[in-house]
């Protein structure tokens, strides 16, 4: 299992987005990244069911506001 770093959740989110790489900074609000809606939430869930083996769910979706908020949950999911 890879390891779960902030730079590779925030580029499953870029791609999950379809936004330019380096556009989103790991501390930036995800609800005011375009493209993070229900298509883009539903894309970044299979990509990191894909990459990690684990399901985020909708409430993790819902409190994780940030990239880095968001690797540290799917760490915990991983186990690491």
């Amino acid at each position: 299992m890879p390891p779960v770093e902030t730079r590779t959740v925030t580029e499953l989110l870029e791609e999950a987005t379809m936004s330019d790489p380096g556009t989103i900074a790991p501390d930036a609000s995800l609800p005011d990244v375009e493209g993070w809606d229900s298509m883009g939430m539903v894309m970044f869930i299979s990509l990191v069911t894909e990459r990690y083996g684990v399901e985020l769910s909708a409430h993790d979706i819902r409190e994780c506001t940030t990239a880095e908020a968001m690797a540290s949950r799917v760490s915990e999911l991983v186990g690491g």
